[in-house]
């Protein structure tokens, strides 16, 4: 005994293959959209920050919620070796001073502050997106976000920082 609703199966098949179809098509639709350049540059940022995350270097035992990823650059003057920058992490309750020494032993540079009393020769942190040479007793954390860059410069005086 057969239901009368049920009586061709195969009528309901192309109405469900219809349906999907249609879906499909739509989904297709909103794929094909264009994301705004907003979306697209958060993407971008998200994307390099995840680089960032990957391919720094430094203390283990750092807690990964406590890392602060930067890119460190070395101005010309400044490098006795082959390494110009590189990107690193560090704790954010580090002073500036003490990411200096680490920064600069990594990249290879003459770290001479605790030697020389000439400011031509000490060695200073510039925070490129603060505009600004940084504090040696700073913390980190507090002047620093991760993806932001910072430049050991040599000669440039304490003087100016506070300078934009």
């Amino acid at each position: 005994m057969r239901l009368p609703h049920l009586q061709n199966p195969h009528q309901y098949a192309p109405t469900a293959l219809e349906k999907l179809r249609a879906w499909g098509a739509e989904k297709k639709k909103k794929a094909a959209i264009p994301a705004s350049a907003s979306k697209q540059a958060a993407a971008a940022r998200v994307q390099a920050t995840a680089n960032l995350k990957k391919s720094a270097k430094g203390d283990a035992k750092v807690p990964v919620e406590k890392r602060v990823y930067l890119y460190v650059e070395a101005s010309s003057d400044t490098l006795t070796a082959k390494l110009s920058k590189g990107t690193f992490f560090y704790n954010s309750e580090y002073t500036v001073g003490r990411v200096l020494d680490l920064a600069a032993r990594s990249l290879q540079v003459d770290n001479v502050n605790n030697m020389s009393e000439s400011e031509e020769d000490k060695l200073r942190v510039f925070h490129v997106e603060g505009g600004r040479l940084l504090e040696f007793g700073e913390k980190l954390g507090k002047v620093a976000q991760t993806g932001n860059t910072v430049v050991l410069l040599r000669g440039v005086g304490a003087g100016m920082a506070s300078a934009p």
